[in-house]
């Protein structure tokens, strides 16, 4: 999960002192709900077994049962009724057997089809949650390197243009298995300058510069920093501070701190 270390206690924003660990005398934040994102993690796991359980269950009647079940489930009750009443001598006119064979069927498919609708339903609620706390929590690895990139001197970005360049960078960088960051056109990977890499923010930011230089600063254009109040945390307005995550503005206060 990604960090964000500060020097001293001190330099901690005041609410997330608590939540501060020291190690090797810095103090250590987490930015990530790993809590949650595990809980979500471990219930779409649980749904999932529970799921694979019955399609097992099923695999090992199929050979019995065949393609045909609602057939077979009519087949198999009817006998199994039939002998049971049979033998304990309730039913002999073959109108009453037939009755109670459809009504003993009727209630065996009901009770199956709602146990299966109501796992498939269950499944696909705790896929949908995960799926969307990975998406949160991929989101917050390419913030933070494009953070990093923006507020560094050798980007020459205007950090005013911090929330549209993160939003530019979410279309191009993916967060792949290893937790490192791709840029990608589409399918195809998009490489650095050794040709063997992918290419990172910071040469991502190289390229942007050409394509939109008023993100930049001594750009003429007039699209970065608008007419909004006088400058906050890295140089952005309070406006433009605003529309960040938390993530993005804890990064911008303590690159602030460190520059001071």
């Amino acid at each position: 999960m990604p960090n964000i270390t500060f020097a001293s206690l001190e330099e901690v924003p005041d609410g997330l002192k608590e939540h501060a660990k020291q190690t090797d005398g810095k103090f250590v934040i987490n930015v990530v709900p790993e809590a949650r994102l595990i809980e979500f993690r471990e219930n779409n796991i649980r749904i999932s077994q529970e799921r694979d359980g019955l399609a097992s269950i099923f695999g090992k009647l199929k050979p019995i049962v065949g393609d045909d079940i609602d057939g077979f489930m009519t087949q198999h009750g009817e006998l199994s009724r039939i002998a049971q009443q049979v033998k304990d001598g309730k039913l002999k006119a073959s109108d009453a057997i037939a009755t109670e064979v459809e009504n003993r069927v009727a209630q065996m498919k009901t009770g199956y089809e709602s146990q299966l609708v109501q796992k498939s339903t269950e499944a696909a609620t705790w896929q949908t949650k995960a799926a969307d706390a990975e998406t949160k929590f991929n989101r917050s690895i390419i913030e933070r390197a494009v953070t990093d990139a923006v507020v560094s001197e050798k980007s020459g970005a205007n950090p005013g243009a911090l929330s549209d360049i993160i939003t530019r960078a979410n279309r191009v960088f993916q967060v792949g298995a290893d937790g490192k960051l791709i840029a990608k056109d589409g399918e195809a990977i998009i490489y650095g300058a050794d040709g063997t890499s992918p290419m990172t923010p910071m040469e991502w930011m190289g390229k942007l510069r050409n394509e939109a230089p008023y993100l930049f600063k001594n750009s003429n254009g007039g699209g970065a920093s608008g007419g909004n109040s006088a400058n906050g945390l890295g140089g952005l307005s309070q406006a433009d501070i605003a529309k960040l995550s938390p993530e993005a503005k804890l990064r911008l206060y303590h690159q602030s701190k460190k520059s001071k």
